[in-house]
């Protein structure tokens, strides 16, 4: 029962703040990929990619928060993939990255400590 309750809560208000940041991450990831989108041949992949992967965070957040069960580990993977790509991105120059790398590090390891909410 404390696990069927436990899902019935909810989202901790760690976890809705972390969503709302990392929502308005997701949009500023659309925007920039609509603008590297139309820049040059290559930037039809890279905006395309990065388009996708902003869609991929905001599913994400939103399954966080509405705690649904897949949410967890989906968070990890596409997150975690997430800092590897910004941690690239910053060392190309891109120093806009850092919001993205806080953003996606604070929600990695506060959605980890909560993974009891998502079983």
């Amino acid at each position: 029962m404390s696990s069927s309750y436990s899902r019935k809560q909810s989202a901790p208000l760690g976890i809705k703040i972390l969503c709302m940041l990392g929502a308005i991450s997701g949009i500023l990831g659309i925007f920039g990929g609509l603008g590297t989108l139309f820049s040059s041949p290559v930037g039809i992949v890279v905006g395309t990619l990065a388009i996708g992967f902003s869609l991929a965070k905001l599913v994400v957040v939103w399954g966080l928060w509405t705690l649904q069960s897949w949410a967890w580990m989906l968070t990890i993977v596409v997150y975690g993939i997430g800092l590897l790509f910004d941690v690239l991105s910053l060392l190309a120059g891109n120093i806009f990255a850092i919001v993205s790398i806080i953003v996606g590090g604070l929600l990695l390891a506060y959605v980890y400590s909560k993974h009891d909410y998502y079983e």
